[in-house]
């Protein structure tokens, strides 16, 4: 008994304690602390990621009838960092996107996508261009030339461009708990791809960010971004062929996050989920057809083997 009341009291002093503690094997962090989250380089920093998008097909009630999966990986290689230049190179290895029926099925085969090995740009995160910058032509203008487009988008828009203080406001996020309108809230842009996708937008409706807290991921504590992006609206023209285009207008929400290792402040992973319901009017028809569309985005880094 008199262990217990040891062990209750001990309790007790932990739960007035001003400032509450997240131990780990090595690591002590004050959940109270300010943390400084902004993206951190050093000129010659090299790292490598995978990047896996899952694509969950479905009908106008939004039962899934495919899937299809793109991996691909890339080598990030920080060349400048000096006053106003933060310049970050990127360049991807073989890619590969296999499709199967329903949510559960194996995907046996897989096809490469040859034209995303050596693919490569680069990104001034001090004032970014993005994706103004990439030069999208030697990507071929069909629909899997688009979904590698798009994952080159993706690779960059939540888990890196967030942690930047044009497109991310992230001096405001210091403390868990913080939570903020980001700066790309009610903003828009095209997204046009060579000959494929043309006369396009994405215009954000609500998009916040919060520190979430802290989690472990392989041995390390990071500190965990969350973002929520609601009632985005999407017009884009696919132009199939050259003969037949589809107008197609939707409404995108996604969500996600990003941690990041307190020690280093590198990306050790990040996911993002997304719902989009597309209405899509194909030549000669009155009505347009009404479909859904899920995604889950994995990101996560590797070692260079």
């Amino acid at each position: 008994m008199k262990n217990l009341i040891i062990f209750l009291s001990a309790l007790v002093i932990l739960s007035i304690t001003p400032s509450i503690f997240l131990f780990s094997q090595t690591n002590l962090v004050d959940l109270n602390a300010e943390y400084d989250l902004a993206l951190f380089d050093n000129p010659g920093d090299t790292s490598h990621y995978r990047l896996r998008t899952v694509y969950y097909h479905g009908n106008a009630l939004g039962i899934t009838y495919s899937r299809e999966e793109l991996i691909a990986t890339f080598k990030r290689e920080v060349k400048k960092i000096e006053k106003g230049v933060h310049l970050v190179e990127y360049t991807w290895n073989a890619a590969k996107i296999g499709k199967a029926k329903g949510l559960v099925e194996n995907i046996t085969e897989w096809k490469t996508l040859p034209y995303a090995e050596g693919f490569s740009y680069a990104i001034n995160f001090a004032a970014p261009n993005f994706p103004g910058g990439v030069d999208f032509s030697p990507l071929p203008s069909t629909l899997e030339g688009m979904k590698f487009m798009v994952n080159v988008l993706d690779a960059h828009a939540q888990f890196e461009l967030l942690r930047t203080e044009s497109a991310g406001g992230i001096s405001r996020i210091r403390k868990a708990g913080d939570r903020i309108s980001n700066p790309g809230a009610w903003q828009g842009g095209g997204w046009d791809f060579n000959t494929f996708i043309q006369g396009s937008d994405f215009a954000n409706g609500e998009y916040e960010t919060l520190f979430t807290g802290f989690s472990m991921v392989d041995g390390k504590v990071c500190a965990v971004l969350e973002y929520i992006n609601s009632e985005s609206l999407i017009k884009n023209k696919t132009q199939v062929t050259p003969k037949m285009s589809i107008e197609q207008e939707s409404t995108s929400n996604f969500w996600g996050h990003v941690f990041i290792d307190l020690a280093t402040r590198k990306l050790l992973k990040g996911d993002l989920y997304e719902y989009v319901i597309t209405h899509a009017k194909m030549p000669g028809q009155k009505e347009a057809i009404k479909l859904f569309e899920r995604r889950l985005i994995e990101i996560q880094s590797l070692n260079e083997e």
